[in-house]
């Protein structure tokens, strides 16, 4: 029996915006908490670059790994469109992330 790879490239695809999504509620989360809890905004700045760090690493080697996949001569069609497709998800995703991470870097976490 031949086992069916759709699931397995689904979350290949999706991968680039679960991190960017886990990094979105750790940073928002933190932020949250800093305020809430009093903590220094030199923790929360700490742990929201820590996060980011992580996230930033996690979706570049995605990324790196779906280009290389993408310029694979030995690859299917419809393995190549798949990588080149994940490849264009984790820029997007690295976007966002920027996008998520300007606001609290500018801002003190209560204000």
């Amino acid at each position: 029996m031949i086992r069916s790879r759709r699931p397995r490239r689904l979350s290949w695809i999706a991968s680039p915006f679960v991190a960017w999504g886990l990094h979105f509620v750790t940073v928002y989360s933190l932020q949250g908490l800093a305020c809430g809890r009093g903590w220094p905004g030199w923790t929360a700045w700490l742990g929201i670059g820590l996060a980011t760090l992580l996230a930033v690493a996690a979706v570049a080697w995605i990324g790196l790994r779906a280009w290389r996949e993408a310029d694979a001569a030995s690859a299917a069609s419809e393995r190549r469109f798949t990588a080149r497709l994940v490849a264009m998800l984790s820029l997007l995703s690295l976007l966002a992330m920027a996008f998520t991470i300007i606001p609290a870097l500018l801002l003190q976490p209560c204000e």
